[in-house]
């Protein structure tokens, strides 16, 4: 899989373009301090900073983190009426949602559904959390055909779209979600955690979904991949005022285990990190030479990092 599949130049550009403007419309004087969304310390130091963003970084696990950081109610707004949530859910999604199907969700759900066979563990009621079209618990239902599937999502138009699916939608943030209190036997969230204010809200919000003796699984964005480390302030992954949590795999492993949940796993399946350094960075001297080896050692080296957790792409298994 290559970047430019799921995210074709010219939209990510226009995308991004917008993004910077949306930025800039948000009154700094307003932001607030936070402590590490991770581990809960506040030791930390400056790091980075993008687009008048400043970004610390944990002493303790890590976690990189924008701070200060908008208030809670102005990233609601910004979500609501911001022009580039607006282009992602009207053009950009719609434009790449089949091929996102093909080569993202198709495969997320069979590893999904082998991590969880290998636990002895299957679901019946399976809710996912930012659940979009619904076109990823379409592919989910193939491995669980017996399963009743459920959305959440804050957007009316695309929740509409997934009731047309045959998906059972509420229209709400997972923090305002409580009807379906201890209703699930699996809950997923997938790349939402980078957004939120509170990701230790955001995660308590969803655990409450679950059954005791249930399984989240949130995926997301992690500081220690490859080529978020590698590209720093020139990560195209790195933009406020949409992605602003950047945890560890120790921040995450804090984060799980202060809200009490068990079995924690984290593990980092991403397949892009390679390829997103070459087509960012084409003078990055290791990458170039990575090159020269050849396809197999681009795939191997992918492989790598994957297997020693060092893909920004994270997955975090726990059980309620």
């Amino acid at each position: 899989m290559k970047e430019s599949e799921i995210r074709p130049k010219e939209l990510l550009k226009t995308y991004l373009d917008l993004v910077a403007k949306d930025a800039k419309k948000l009154d700094k004087n307003k932001f607030e301090r936070i402590p590490c969304p991770g581990c809960g310390s506040n030791v930390t130091n400056l790091h980075l900073t993008k687009a008048e963003y400043q970004y610390d970084k944990c002493k303790t696990c890590g976690t990189v983190f924008c701070n200060p950081r908008p208030t809670n109610g102005m990233l609601d707004e910004f979500y609501s009426i911001g022009e580039s949530s607006k282009y992602w859910s009207e053009s950009f999604f719609p434009a790449v949602a089949e091929k996102r199907r093909e080569v993202l969700f198709r495969p997320k759900a069979k590893k999904i559904s082998d991590f969880l066979s290998n636990k002895g563990f299957s679901p019946n009621l399976i809710c996912d959390v930012g659940s979009g079209y619904g076109i990823f618990l379409e592919e989910l239902k193939q491995f669980y055909p017996n399963a009743s599937l459920f959305g959440i999502e804050p957007s009316e138009s695309m929740a509409r779209i997934s009731e047309e699916r045959g998906i059972t939608t509420l229209v709400a943030m997972a923090e305002h979600s409580n009807e379906w209190s201890g209703k699930f036997d699996l809950v997923i969230s997938s790349e939402v955690i980078e957004h939120v204010y509170s990701p230790m809200d955001f995660l308590s919000s969803v655990r409450n979904l679950a059954k005791p003796g249930g399984y989240v699984l949130l995926t997301g964005l992690g500081y220690e991949g490859f080529d978020i480390l590698t590209l720093q302030e020139k990560s195209n992954s790195i933009f406020p005022p949409h992605h602003i949590n950047f945890m560890s795999v120790k921040g995450f492993e804090e984060l799980f285990g202060r809200l009490g949940f068990s079995d924690i796993e984290v593990i980092t399946p991403g397949e892009l990190d390679v390829d997103i350094v070459i087509s960012n960075e084409p003078n990055f001297e290791f990458t170039n030479v990575l090159k020269m080896r050849g396809e197999s050692a681009i795939k191997e080296f992918q492989e790598f990092l994957k297997k020693y957790k060092l893909s920004s792409h994270v997955w975090v298994f726990a059980r309620v």
